[in-house]
């Protein structure tokens, strides 16, 4: 009688075993699985980071760089903040990179493209108020850089300046 309950006892621990093992194999190795990806694709993004062309950026002399003055000067409508109407008087320029691969391509293209460009620069400002303009600058101009690379779909041109930027 005893070795019948022995061997029920091993028999039940077998099975809990086979029972816990396939819990393990659905449950854990996929979480783990999803887990691994997920850290192998921040190591190619760390890796992507430290190759990236931000340091090329960096590195550029004045000589390097040209200046395209879009022309004439944007008066652009304010977002309300009061029962005023205000206005931000611009005017734009584009710094262009010389040694990129793209410059002599691109560059005889921008004309073409200023309306384009003032429409982005008019879009972000409509964004803010006359007091949030100020505090504002740099996201203004990131995302006008951003937008501006995304119609080239090159980034060649490595920043944008808002000359003589007045408020009224």
């Amino acid at each position: 009688m005893k070795r019948n309950i022995l061997t029920v006892v091993v028999l039940a621990l077998a099975l809990i075993n086979v029972v816990l093992s396939g819990v393990i194999i659905f449950a854990i190795v996929p979480t783990a699985m999803k887990t691994n990806k997920l850290i192998t694709r921040v190591a190619q993004i760390i890796d992507l980071e430290l190759e990236s062309p931000e340091e090329e950026k960096l590195n550029l002399s004045p000589s390097d760089i040209e200046v395209y003055d879009i022309e004439g000067k944007l008066t652009i409508n304010l977002k309300k903040s009061d029962d005023q109407k205000h206005y931000a008087f611009v005017y734009v320029s584009l710094s262009l990179n010389k040694k990129h691969k793209d410059y002599e391509d691109f560059k005889k293209l921008i004309s073409q493209y200023e309306n384009d460009i003032k429409e982005f620069v008019t879009d972000e400002f409509n964004n803010y108020t006359i007091d949030e303009v100020d505090n504002n600058k740099e996201l203004i101009k990131e995302r006008v850089l951003a937008r501006i690379q995304d119609l080239f779909n090159s980034d060649f041109i490595v920043n944008v300046s808002f000359g003589n930027l007045l408020y009224d």
